[in-house]
């Protein structure tokens, strides 16, 4: 009996510390990841129970990645296992790991804890390091990626960190849960500092897709209200009008302190339309279209390398900004689909089982699922094992629903 709970102890242990590594950690860290992974598939029962939707979601990814790397491989791409891991190698772990998560409905608090306290740590670093970057103080930047983390501008600025992809994830799950009243073990005080602290973080990172997620998160419960108590329904309308006032009189002090400021950060978004001002999105955009017509069934294949044209940076790569129109072009029409409907169905059933059930939960990994998709768009999010986990964890919360 005693090892039967050591045991049980230590698969949640290995699978939170796992979560918790790949939102703070984003391609770092790989041997202790690797080790949680032992663990969990040496711990995990080898009795997988997966409900048909989401072996069918699996079957369609793991053909997704078959078919880029086999098309790669026929026309001799430089790199074409470059996405063979992220769609085929690691979708099999997940399938273990969904398994064993959804068969406990007490792991799923723990989790939000997990998430929440994640969340909060990335939130306060890169608010003290932008602070520091204010006040002339250089830090260093322990995480992947870039060498810079924070850009300070005319009249904007700008963040660069990666771990802002796991905040477009995280915000729209913890701002929901605490808009319904969700209760999940932490405090309602610490829920507020962190929507307030998150909200400034977002609006200075100078990244439009959470910018935009900063505005349109606050309207959210009002779509999903019919899942709210009568109680959080006004809770959450009060809530949320309070928090506009409390944002309203901050942007007025910022704009009356740094004139401009505002503008430039309206700027920052609406440069996202202006060939002019974006010139390497609508470069890559034409390429891509013009790629896509040479070979729109199959395309060319994982690891293809593309030429981005003028005005852009005259570059030969095959890494890109725009997610959707690479993977079109890599795999065609056909592959395309494939990924394509796992992204929208599992966002749909997300949605629906969430109102059949009343999940409040499943509607805040919904909505973070629909944010990470939209960001996905401009901005590669869903390609790599560190942040292909929200696409799993809606997979694992709809898997335990189905297979009750």
């Amino acid at each position: 009996m005693a090892l039967t709970i050591q045991r049980k102890n230590l698969l949640s242990f290995s699978a939170l510390l796992l979560l918790s590594l790949m939102m703070i950690f984003i391609a770092q860290l790989y041997i202790i990841k690797i080790l949680c992974m032992m663990t969990i598939g040496v711990l995990a029962s080898k009795k997988v129970r997966v409900s048909n939707f989401v072996l069918l979601n699996f079957l369609l990814i793991l053909s997704y990645g078959f078919l880029g790397t086999s098309i790669g491989v026929l026309y001799q791409n430089p790199n074409p296992f470059q996405f063979l891991g992220v769609f085929f190698f690691w979708p099999i772990f997940w399938l273990f790991f969904i398994s064993c998560f959804s068969a406990s409905s007490c792991w799923w608090e723990q989790y939000l804890k997990v998430l929440f306290i994640s969340h909060i740590v990335i939130v306060l670093f890169d608010l003290f390091y932008a602070v520091a970057a204010f006040n002339g103080i250089i830090l260093p930047n322990p995480f992947y990626g870039v060498d810079t983390g924070f850009s300070i501008y005319e009249n904007s600025t700008r963040m660069t960190f990666i771990n802002l992809n796991t905040l477009t994830f995280s915000t729209p799950i913890l701002f929901i849960l605490f808009f319904s009243q969700h209760g999940f073990g932490i405090n309602k005080v610490y829920q507020i500092i962190n929507v307030i602290l998150t909200t400034i973080l977002l609006i200075i990172s100078g990244r439009r897709s959470v910018m935009l997620m900063c505005v349109v998160v606050f309207f959210i419960p009002f779509f999903f209200s019919s899942c709210f108590s009568k109680e959080a329904r006004k809770t959450a309308r009060r809530i949320v009008l309070i928090l506009f006032v409390l944002f309203f009189f901050i942007l007025c002090y910022v704009e009356y302190s740094f004139p401009g400021f505002l503008q430039g950060y309206c700027r920052t978004f609406y440069n996202a339309f202006d060939a002019s001002a974006e010139p390497i999105k609508f470069a890559q955009s034409k390429m891509f279209v013009a790629e896509i017509l040479e070979k729109p069934f199959w395309g060319h294949g994982f690891g293809a390398v593309f030429f981005e044209p003028s005005p852009g940076r005259m570059v030969y790569s095959s890494y890109f900004e725009l997610s959707y129109h690479q993977k079109l072009a890599t795999t065609g029409i056909f592959g395309f689909s494939l990924i394509v409907f796992v992204f929208l169905s599992t966002l749909w059933c997300s949605f629906y089982l969430s109102k059949k059930y009343k999940d409040v939960t499943l509607i805040a990994f919904g909505v973070g699922l629909m944010f990470m998709l939209i960001a996905d768009a401009t901005n590669p999010v869903l390609c790599s094992f560190d942040l292909m986990w929200p696409l799993y964890l809606c997979l694992a919360k709809i898997n335990f629903y189905q297979i009750k």
